[in-house]
């Protein structure tokens, strides 16, 4: 596996082995998956679509530890139990409607641990039923034990991200306090054995590293220790959270990228667990809301409404700086 990152001009996560993606097609009808690849590719270098072609959903509002990286850290978790969970019924009306308006490809999780939710697996499989063709998610790994790792590889979910930003147990406890490496490391090794010994494809693996001044000295360890135990490396450059004040695990290695144009507001809508819609998925996307949602259609009001055009436009006149929330969403990673 070539250790090469790909950073797309329009993200801020370079992946390495995105090629990767491609073995998706075995799975799915060649043709529906080209389709689809066709129409993200379009989006991704700011094409408007008719209909966002991913949409991301955020089932519950809580994650099992305190990254200092992410903003659900500086949260109370109090009242964000069972009671605010999305619900499934509401969950299936939209992915009915949004496949019909050409949704290809969800996202079970925004800032919080989707694997918290022990139904997760329902919502997969629906999905699944209706036709979407992408469906992924991010997790820690704390708990994928090997219950959820059989129920995942049967399920019909196509990509696994698990964010593991560290090599040593030092180094993870202070990105990932709460959490244990070997636990997540083991996790992830018999999900991988478990996933062989069972032949299947899919979920493809990859596993994230979001670079910060207190882990970045790792990074080329960390891609030569996954280089050839998953399919994918995503590497993250370090988005400042919007409730976190310390900005000092900022990277000083970041990438130089001069004007950047930001392909969410053209991909995705992201669905938070309060019906929010937001523009995008990065932790500034909730300070941007569009709408509330109440019914599916809602979905299409908000792609189309006055502020989702404006910021669409802001980023192809290349002026993402005259937006204070894309500007620190993009200069805490990019300088």
């Amino acid at each position: 596996m070539e250790n090469k990152i790909i950073l797309n001009s329009t993200e801020l996560t370079g992946i390495m082995n995105r090629d990767e993606m491609n073995k998706l097609s075995l799975v799915i009808e060649e043709k529906k998956w080209n389709d689809y690849r066709k129409k993200y590719d379009e989006a991704a270098n700011l094409k408007l679509l008719s209909f966002p072609i991913q949409i991301d959903f955020e089932l519950n509002s809580s994650c099992n530890l305190k990254c200092p990286m992410c903003p659900i850290s500086a949260e109370s978790p109090k009242g964000k139990g069972k009671s605010t969970w999305f619900d499934f019924e509401l969950y299936k009306k939209i992915i009915d409607y949004s496949y019909n308006e050409g949704t290809r490809a969800i996202k079970l999780n925004y800032v919080n641990e989707p694997l918290i939710r022990k139904d997760i697996i329902k919502f997969i499989k629906y999905a699944q039923s209706v036709g979407i063709l992408d469906i992924y998610l991010s997790t820690n790994g704390m708990l994928l034990n090997q219950k959820i790792s059989d129920e995942l590889i049967d399920s019909g979910l196509t990509r696994l991200q698990i964010s593991i930003d560290a090599v040593s147990e030092e180094t993870y406890q202070k990105v990932r306090p709460g959490g244990k490496l070997k636990t997540v490391i083991a996790n992830l090794q018999n999900f991988l054995e478990l996933k062989k010994k069972k032949n299947k494809i899919i979920p493809l693996t990859r596993v994230n590293f979001v670079k910060t001044s207190l882990n970045e000295i790792e990074l080329d360890e960390f891609i030569s220790y996954w280089s050839n135990k998953v399919d994918m490396i995503g590497v993250q450059e370090f988005v400042k959270p919007t409730k976190v004040k310390n900005s000092s695990i900022i990277s000083k290695k970041t990438i130089k990228k001069k004007n950047f144009k930001c392909s969410f507001p053209f991909k995705q809508l992201v669905i938070t667990n309060e019906k929010k819609i937001l523009p995008c998925c990065t932790f500034w996307g909730e300070e941007l809301p569009l709408s509330i949602l109440k019914s599916p259609e809602d979905l299409k009001i908000a792609w189309n409404n006055e502020k989702m055009r404006n910021l669409r436009q802001t980023h192809l006149n290349g002026d993402y700086q005259s937006i204070e929330q894309c500007k620190n969403c993009v200069q805490g990673g990019l300088s």
